[in-house]
């Protein structure tokens, strides 16, 4: 259970700790990250030394005692309280508060923390210090535990987390969770002692919660946990798992609408329309491509979470900045490509035939399912942030879960016309169309490939050659149209939707290689101590400040762009006199190139990133999924 007081609303992190070893290592490597030799679970923080212990050592059934959780920071360290109050200056900030969370055994009752005093400091990390309350030195919190009477003797295991975000006075640390856990004797009664030589430890424990807790009049409210998803906002309980993992469920299922993701469809379509005649086949492939994509999701939420980069997190997206992960993925794309455009006649080793999707292996299957979960993570921003968020609430088997269950809903299209083959027969058929269509979406594939390998630099000029390739597939689909296409109406068709390809792309290659009507301050690989103290030389000068964390391979940032920073409304913001419009590039940024400053603003979830920050903020406002014109003014203007 999560143990709240009584009036206040929380969040926290947590990270999971679990291994997949073979999968793990792979795509670790290809990252470029080195693993522990054996993941592990709590430690204290960096900055905070994190204990609990027992005021009994052995209780007897119907006790009632505390636990001391404390919280001893370094010299020059607090952390948020568990409640914070933000001064009207800073009404903006959105503090992470410190969270209890320990998980009752059975016949055991939890009540509400009681926490310590909080301290006054000054702080300033944007602008002029401003006073704030913090727990500071060595702070004591106390959970009362109540031992139902019929409890059964032997011992009780108290497990649970501490979450916190450790500050001095001029920045935060990553949030953390900090592992606790204890364990208690229950013996007879003239068998229960207490902890001794710790007994000071409880000398401002208040005991009078006892009486309160039997009158019922402690009543502590459920903690809850906020969503935006895809543009809606909600609350909903933090331990309605079955809810919330349905909304992972769906936004998993939403990922194969993504413009990341809807090449590789009718790949896969193709594949299982070859297969339907051999029910054993179709089953086997089908399964293990739904297994790739499922496993793959495993893995790269391990991977954010820290449990293969020795705690170091990562973000959602992040791996796109490794130059060997780049390299590789354009590789399997660019081999598919050309294995779907009919070019594999030639003499090449199996390795690469076994690439081609076309073939029947069980590796190009898998290989397949990894591909299309890997390609969605650019296009995810509005459909799983809110859900990675919350899974880093969670203890470490809620995270992972959520994870496969993202998993499992991106899977779950293929996984029914697999189980329903029925299915299959009613989808467009192969045949010259089929064919026309694979060899179009070979040439889209290089497109794909090349838009990876342009991941490796943030100039703008590969965007031609992204565009030139997809208008070429786009006269491919024209020219095959005429020479293997039987009826006028198909011809007419196509012709059709490749003229409106074309004028599309040619539009999109034009908007994507021009910086559009703002006088952005730019950051490219620039040590993150560069853009703070421009963010307080133009917030002292009494100007707000609109940063766009941005990178190439993140869909959703261009999108948001185009539709919002420069839009009528976007433009004339940024561009009036009090105004200071940045923008960071992470197309393949180092950790200490702006990756900290988005975690420190967003608490994780990583880009797209749009803060704003105004004169005399702490904490920007921001928007990490989709928005209005009108929000952003809003948030520019304090409205």
């Amino acid at each position: 259970m999560t143990l709240p007081d009584t009036d206040s609303s929380m969040n926290n992190r947590l990270r999971p700790r679990f291994l997949l070893p073979w999968l793990v290592a792979a795509l670790a490597a290809a990252v470029g990250i080195s693993m522990p030799a054996a993941a592990q679970l709590g430690g204290s923080s960096s900055k905070v030394r994190v204990s609990i212990t027992s005021q009994k050592v052995a209780a007897a059934p119907g006790d009632q005692f505390a636990l001391a959780v404390v919280l001893d920071h370094s010299d020059g360290w607090h952390t948020q309280t568990n409640d914070p109050k933000v001064p009207d200056a800073l009404k903006d900030l959105a503090p992470l508060p410190t969270i209890i969370t320990i998980d009752a055994p059975r016949g055991v009752k939890l009540g509400p923390v009681q926490w310590p005093k909080s301290k006054l400091f000054e702080v300033g990390f944007f602008g002029d210090p401003i006073k704030m309350e913090f727990f500071s030195g060595k702070a004591i919190a106390f959970v009362p535990v109540q031992i139902a009477p019929d409890a059964a003797l032997g011992k009780l295991e108290f497990k649970g987390s501490v979450s916190i975000q450790a500050c001095d006075d001029k920045q935060c640390l990553a949030p953390e969770d900090v592992a606790i856990a204890i364990s208690i004797d229950v013996k007879p009664l003239d068998q229960a002692t207490s902890v001794g030589a710790a007994a000071g430890l409880f000398a401002d424990f208040d005991a009078s919660v006892f009486a309160r807790m039997n009158a019922g009049v402690v009543a502590a409210p459920v903690a809850t946990s906020d969503f935006d998803f895809i543009g809606f906002k909600f609350s909903v309980n933090r331990n309605q798992y079955l809810l919330i993992f349905g909304i992972a469920l769906i936004a998993g299922f939403l990922l194969n609408l993504t413009p990341c993701v809807l090449p590789v469809i009718p790949i896969k379509i193709l594949s299982l329309q070859q297969q339907a005649g051999n029910p054993g086949k179709l089953a086997l492939f089908g399964t293990v491509y739904c297994v790739g994509i499922v496993a793959t999701f495993l893995v790269l939420g391990l991977i954010i979470f820290g449990v293969v980069t020795g705690g170091q997190k990562q973000d959602w997206g992040q791996i796109f900045t490794s130059m060997w992960f780049t390299i590789i993925m354009a590789a399997i794309v660019g081999a598919m490509g050309l294995g779907m455009m009919g070019l594999f006649t030639l003499s090449l080793p199996q390795s690469v035939y076994m690439l081609n999707p076309s073939h029947d292996t069980i590796f190009g299957n898998f290989m397949l399912g990894v591909l299309t979960a890997v390609l969605s993570t650019p296009c995810t921003g509005p459909l799983l942030g809110a859900t990675i968020a919350w899974s880093a609430t969670q203890p470490g088997w809620v995270g992972l879960a959520t994870f496969v269950v993202m998993g499992i809903g991106m899977a779950a299209p293929y996984a029914l016309l697999i189980a329903f083959p029925k299915l299959i027969d009613n989808m467009p058929k192969a045949g010259p169309g089929g064919e026309l269509l694979k060899q179009v979406l070979g040439i889209l594939m290089i497109a794909v490939a090349i838009f990876l390998l342009s991941n490796l630099t943030p100039e703008k000029w590969p965007w031609y050659a992204v565009g030139g390739v997809a208008i070429a597939a786009g006269v491919w689909a024209i020219v095959g149209g005429f020479r293997m296409l039987r009826t006028t109406k198909a011809k007419a068709i196509v012709t059709a939707c490749a003229l409106a390809w074309i004028g599309a792309n040619a539009l999109g290659t034009r908007a994507l290689t021009s910086e559009g009507p703002v006088a952005w301050k730019k950051f490219t690989n620039q040590p993150e101590s560069a853009v703070r103290e421009a963010i307080v030389e133009a917030t002292k000068s009494g100007k707000t400040v609109v940063i766009d964390f941005t990178a190439k391979w993140c869909t959703n940032c261009h999108v948001i762009e185009r539709a919002v920073l420069l839009s009528e409304t976007g433009v004339r913001l940024l561009n009036s006199d009090n105004v200071v419009p940045m923008k960071i590039d992470l197309t393949n940024a180092a950790q200490d190139q702006g990756w900290g400053l988005v975690r420190e603003i967003s608490g994780g979830g990583g880009i797209p990133l749009i803060a704003i920050i105004r004169p005399g903020a702490e904490k920007p406002t921001y928007f990490s999924s989709f928005f209005k014109p009108s929000d952003l003014e809003a948030a520019v203007l304090g409205k």
